[in-house]
């Protein structure tokens, strides 16, 4: 099997509490991502139309742990449109669903493999063209803190990195406070877990690049994951 790709989209469009569906973008098209792919509208036509029945809806890229079942795919203007039905009657279902209704899940991101490609050299932007999907996953932002950085600094120095990564931060902590004070499961109580652990560590990295402050290499080793905490309590 050729190299599986993931990509992310920032948008769950909207939930139905009492059917489990959840509609939302799994990828984007015609913007160029961190690796310098754009994916073009009419790369998943032929997928769609071929394995629409085997592609699932997993927690976390995780294969062994499917939340759901497509129930429609579509390309429109905007990207790869996607209506789930969540399998409410499952631990690992019900508590997916519980973040995205709680706002602690807010992205999803696409698996797959590429089918045709085309690099613009002059660009230097590799234009995605066909794609074979496997999954389209519910994921968390802050398990890739680096990469909310990057995203916040490529938007240019009119905006402060600080001031945004803690809003994020703030943010997402409500998410889970609201979510903690509700009966969750022991599954569900792993991701809180991995979520505080992800939000740590996102802290931890905008102690180190805040502006006029330095640490060496030996000062870096030295801050523990009790700093890194109050430092996320000093900025609530």
């Amino acid at each position: 099997m050729k190299e599986l790709i993931f990509k992310s989209a920032h948008e769950i469009k909207d939930i139905d509490e009492e059917k489990g569906i959840v509609k939302g973008l799994g990828s984007v098209f015609g913007n160029i991502d961190s690796d310098g792919d754009v994916i073009v509208k009419g790369a998943y036509t032929k997928t769609i139309k071929e394995n629409l029945p085997r592609i699932k809806y997993l927690y976390q890229h995780r294969l062994d742990k499917p939340v759901g079942t497509m129930k429609e795919l579509s390309e429109t203007n905007e990207g790869l449109e996607f209506v789930s039905q969540i399998a409410l009657k499952t631990a690992l279902g019900r508590d997916v669903f519980e973040m995205i209704k709680a706002g602690v899940i807010t992205e999803n991101s696409v698996g797959f493999s590429v089918i045709k490609e085309e690099r613009d050299q002059a660009e230097s932007v590799n234009y995605i063209k066909e794609i074979k999907l496997y999954e389209i996953s519910a994921v968390t932002l802050a398990a890739n803190p680096l990469a909310l950085i990057n995203e916040i600094k490529s938007k240019g120095s009119e905006v402060n990195t600080n001031e945004l990564i803690n809003q994020f931060i703030t943010e997402r902590f409500d998410a889970l406070e609201a979510l903690v004070k509700s009966n969750i499961s022991n599954e569900l109580g792993l991701a809180v877990e991995f979520e505080i652990k992800s939000l740590k560590d996102l802290a931890l990295r905008n102690i180190v690049t805040e502006p006029n402050e330095t640490h060496s290499a030996e000062e870096l080793k030295t801050i523990e994951e009790e700093e890194a905490f109050n430092y996320i309590l000093k900025k609530l």
